[in-house]
């Protein structure tokens, strides 16, 4: 087990905790925010000025961008992470593209390809710098995920908002003779 607590300017002190298992393989990580922040979201325009806005992503966080239909939920499994909104896009856009190339062509149909094809487009202009109308949602029903940046729009998530997201997995607890 890892822990590092860190200030994150405007954001405010977080504790960075990884559990790892060195015969396996497992490792889970997330970032947990020194006050209780409740359930939150947090909304932003994407523009070429926003890109290397902070994105902190608790393992409890769902991404969205819903003007393309694209959204990453926690697993159970899912780890935390600290990057930026050019990371978040890139990260959106390598997924679309192992999609795009594990399609076979005869069982997909030519809409399906077309709005692949649409989703890495916008993606790459909005990578790029162009201004087209994207914007990121994170949702975040225990309140460890927020994006860093002054145009970021803040609101608590209601009950109903909370009920249709998912949580992904507790962090686990160990005792002396390792999962408890």
């Amino acid at each position: 087990m890892s822990v590092h607590i860190d200030e994150i300017p405007y954001f405010g002190e977080h504790t960075q905790i990884t559990l790892g298992c060195e015969s396996c393989g497992w490792r889970r990580t997330d970032f947990i925010p020194a006050e209780a922040k409740g359930a939150i979201g947090n909304r932003i325009l994407i523009l070429p000025e926003t890109l290397t806005a902070r994105v902190i992503r608790g393992s409890n966080g769902t991404i969205r961008i819903p003007e393309l239909g694209l959204e990453v939920e926690p697993g159970n499994d899912s780890s935390g992470y600290v990057s930026n909104i050019e990371g978040v896009l890139v990260r959106f856009r390598d997924t679309v593209l192992m999609l795009q190339r594990s399609q076979d062509s005869e069982s997909d149909s030519s809409e399906e390809i077309e709005k692949i094809e649409a989703i890495l487009t916008s993606l790459e202009a909005a990578l790029s710098g162009e201004q087209i109308q994207l914007t990121l949602e994170i949702l975040d029903p225990m309140g460890h995920s927020g994006i860093l940046h002054s145009d970021t729009e803040k609101w608590e998530l209601s009950a109903e908002e909370c009920s249709g997201l998912a949580i992904g997995s507790e962090i686990p607890i160990f005792d002396a003779n390792g999962l408890g």
